[in-house]
């Protein structure tokens, strides 16, 4: 039997929350379009300034612009960097007169500088397939960067939204001419194309470059890498000798094993990489304190019994890879992992792990039971504590003075990301922006009502209910259970755009975290191995549900289900396996397995983590657990929503699904989106993330109305 325990969600942000319940506009799938992203906030040296970005719908061009905002000590934030291009990355120098952003104002996106004394700006770079990543040298007279020396491989442009728009062929600059886009692809490698890029990958990944910081410097230092790998964001030693990145090589056994590795290269060039890690697993993410040398990364090893669920550790180690030790050995948490969200995220994360300006200890972030916190631990090793001092919500990034100061992008349920700062680690968070809500006056936002239930082994599993505005608990209400995907992933107490508006359609909205999930440890994000989807993850989610049913105000006659992603297979499983439910979102699923492992970008990964073997070696259990093995057993109206350029779940999956579905003549409904990827909910395009929020409010409101 199951046990349940409520207790209502606090917020960091209370007044917030509080004056949100008195408001009375609703939101609506349009709202996306008014709602502004903050992200990827830098403080500077001295902790006087924050710089930051801001992201905002223009709706008339069906597309996302970033632009620079700044707050000046203690005053109101304001407009510092803005064009008619992307402008992103602020990074300061190490002196803080000086900060270097990459902007695509005049086409691809190239490095520019920008005077913080007297505000003019010039431009660094002319590459001509445009910069990624970059970082300042410790003495602030060089920039580190990386450059495609070709354009991505023939294929069509994707509308992916901000996480791609540097790399769009629509950016007309001066620069060697597209391939064509007609020419065959010839690749012998493993992984020719990623979900979320346009095309197919170029057989020649970026290489590293040098420019000095100033106005008429000559040709940049390099390619100080050779392109058999894709560097980092690079990060130079503290004596500016060295630079370190993480890299997977090109190599079959590599790319079999998902295995990255940390590298560094002489800064003046004239020698090849050097590997200075070498284990199976990832090694990514280098930091370097600027006061002792010494190199922070996040990865684990995998040995030889990889799991679905491996915790990502933090280590320590000399520049040279020397002096290698583990800081978090027992600490049962993914150093670096934040909550996924439809708020944020637009184009990667910031910081996550920083040094302390003494370079004695170090501050990262981690997810724990539903909330992402932000801890410390000594740079020797030692015990790991919980520096977040009350914030209950995604802390998701940080960025740290030499004065210790911290800025941080923060959310809670009804406070989408904005920027909070804190005079130091365990002093009061103090909210500065107010960019999300700005353009949404009088929206109606719901808080979240925890839920802890006992599962069919006693297995404690956590959720959450959100209630429409205005709840009356002696009224029924239609529920919508929504599973998340990964399955190692994990819900929590952070804005969701998508869940809000279902709130505010009258629905009540469970999340929960079944086993599988992260933010419970390492033994309970491996119970599904071998298992995913599997009745196990189901029990645990009708448990939940039975626990918010057991409260009198859901009419069980209209309850829907729905998931993307490994969500989207869960809820293929679960319809399979029960008629309680009255109608389904299935997107973006993984159906068949037997057809998906081979068609998957990440195949190999997928095959090694879930499986025991290939599919044409083990076709029982493959199909054993397929959903559409179970699909004769479906009653529930199913919708099936799917990208088409889809590379992580192959658009065949969710065609497969709805056409199997059709042959037997039951009700579902097929929504293909095209030019979009995986992540379509997510970063999108504008335009498709409304429609594709308004096809599931259509098909809710025919399923579950009642009528």
């Amino acid at each position: 039997m199951w046990k349940m325990f409520f207790h209502p969600v606090m917020t960091a942000a209370c007044c917030l929350t509080m004056s949100a319940l008195t408001l009375a506009a609703p939101l609506k799938p349009t709202s996306l379009q008014a709602l502004q992203v903050v992200e990827d906030v830098e403080i500077s040296p001295d902790g006087q300034r924050i710089v930051y970005e801001v992201t905002r719908i223009d709706a008339a061009q069906d597309k996302y612009e970033r632009d620079l905002w700044l707050i000046d000590g203690k005053a109101e934030p304001r407009p510092l960097v803005a064009s008619p291009g992307d402008d992103s990355r602020p990074r300061w120098s190490p002196d803080g007169k000086r900060l270097a952003f990459i902007s695509a104002r005049q086409g691809r996106p190239q490095i520019f500088v920008l005077e913080m004394l007297d505000g003019t700006t010039w431009r660094l770079t002319n590459a001509a397939y445009g910069v990624g990543a970059f970082a300042w040298s410790p003495d602030g007279s060089r920039i580190a960067y990386l450059a495609r020396p070709q354009w991505p491989s023939p294929g069509p442009a994707r509308r992916s939204g901000a996480s791609a728009s540097s790399q769009q062929p629509a950016l007309a600059a001066p620069g060697p001419a597209l391939p064509n886009p007609k020419a065959a692809l010839v690749t012998d490698r493993l992984f020719y194309r990623m979900d979320g890029l346009p095309g197919f990958l170029p057989e020649e990944r970026s290489r590293l470059f040098i420019a000095e910081a100033r106005q008429g410097a000559g040709a940049p230092l390099g390619p100080l890498t050779d392109g058999r790998y894709e560097p980092s964001e690079p990060a130079w030693s503290r004596d500016g000798d060295w630079l370190l990145f993480s890299a997977m090589p090109l190599t079959w056994q590599a790319e079999t094993e998902f295995d990255t590795e940390l590298y560094r290269v002489r800064a003046g060039g004239g020698q090849p990489p050097e590997q200075i890690t070498q284990r199976r697993g990832p090694d990514n993410e280098p930091v370097v304190s600027n006061a002792s040398g010494l190199v922070a990364w996040t990865g684990f090893d995998s040995g030889d019994s990889p799991r679905t669920g491996t915790v990502t550790r933090l280590y320590v180690m000399k520049p040279d890879g020397s002096a290698r030790r583990e800081l978090t050995p027992d600490f049962d948490r993914n150093v670096g992992e934040v909550q996924g969200t439809d708020a944020g995220w637009l184009h990667g994360l910031g910081q996550r792990v920083a040094f302390t300006p003494n370079g004695k200890e170090l501050l990262f972030i981690a997810s724990d039971q539903g909330l992402t916190k932000l801890y410390q631990v000594s740079a020797s090793g030692g015990k790991v504590r919980s520096v977040s001092n009350e914030m209950r919500g995604d802390l998701r990034e940080i960025s740290v003075a030499n004065n210790g100061a911290l800025a941080a992008i923060f959310s809670s349920p009804t406070q989408p990301y904005e920027v909070w700062t804190s005079s130091g680690v365990g002093k009061p968070w103090r909210q500065r922006t107010s960019h999300a809500l700005s353009a949404l006056p009088g929206v109606q936002l719901s808080a979240y009502e925890e839920l802890n239930v006992d599962s069919f082994d006693g297995r404690r599993i956590q959720g959450w209910v959100i209630k429409p505005p205005g709840f009356d608990s002696s009224r029924k209400y239609p529920l919508i259970l929504y599973i998340h995907g990964g399955p190692q992933a994990m819900y929590g107490e952070n804005f969701y755009h998508e869940f809000q508006v279902l709130a505010n359609a009258g629905y009540v909205v469970l999340l929960t975290n079944p086993r599988g999930s992260t933010g419970y440890g390492e033994e309970f994000a491996n119970l599904v191995q071998y298992q995913h989807p599997g009745d196990d993850a189901y029990r645990d989610l009708m448990a939940a549900v039975d626990a918010v049913v057991s409260r009198g105000f859901i009419d069980e006659s209209r309850m829907g289900i729905a998931g993307g992603s490994a969500g989207g297979t869960i809820t293929a499983w679960v319809v399979g396996r029960t008629q309680r439910f009255a109608a389904a979102l299935v997107e973006r699923p993984a159906v068949n397995w037997y057809s998906f492992v081979a068609g998957t970008d990440a195949g190999i990964m997928f095959k090694r983590l879930w499986f025991r073997d290939f599919p044409w070696r083990d076709t029982k259990d493959y199909l054993a657990r397929s959903p559409i093995s179970l699909v004769d057993n479906v009653t529930t109206p199913v919708l099936v929503i799917q990208s088409i350029d889809d590379y992580r779940t192959p658009v065949d999956q969710g065609v497969q699904y709805y056409g199997a579905l059709k042959m037997l003549g039951k009700k579902a409904r097929l929504a293909l989106f095209p030019a979009s990827s995986h992540s379509l909910s997510r970063n999108g395009t504008p335009s498709q993330r409304v429609e594709r929020l308004e096809i599931i409010l259509q098909w809710f409101a025919e399923n579950l109305s009642g009528t």
